[in-house]
């Protein structure tokens, strides 16, 4: 029985990491694919590129609220901020945890 309880426990504590691993890595995944968005972007607008940015976010299936999204250029630099909360299961059925992740970038375009 107390090997049955240890397995159990390892498996929930387990299971959270993997859970929680996903979602920083999907978070991971779309900060890195903004960056690249943002760094060539040099000919488009504010509007277009906080557009690609929504866009990304449905590819990566972020559940990010266009009307959080800040794009502000200043010549060449560029930057971005905007947040999300992620609904993480840690415990199948009994435990979600929201982690909000918060997009702050400040990136250097490069003209082309």
């Amino acid at each position: 029985m107390a090997t049955f309880l240890k397995l159990a426990f390892t498996a929930l504590v387990l299971n959270a990491c993997v859970q929680a691993g996903r979602s920083a890595w999907t978070f991971y995944q779309f900060e890195d694919s903004v960056q690249q968005a943002v760094l060539f972007s040099a000919k488009e607008t504010p509007p277009q590129v906080k557009a690609r940015i929504v866009e990304l976010a449905g590819e990566h299936q972020v559940p990010l609220d266009p009307g959080v999204v800040e794009v502000k250029f200043s010549g060449t630099q560029a930057r971005i901020t905007g947040e999300y909360t992620d609904a993480v299961r840690l415990v199948p059925g009994a435990f979600v945890y929201d982690w909000t992740h918060v997009l702050d970038l400040d990136v250097r375009r490069i003209p082309y």
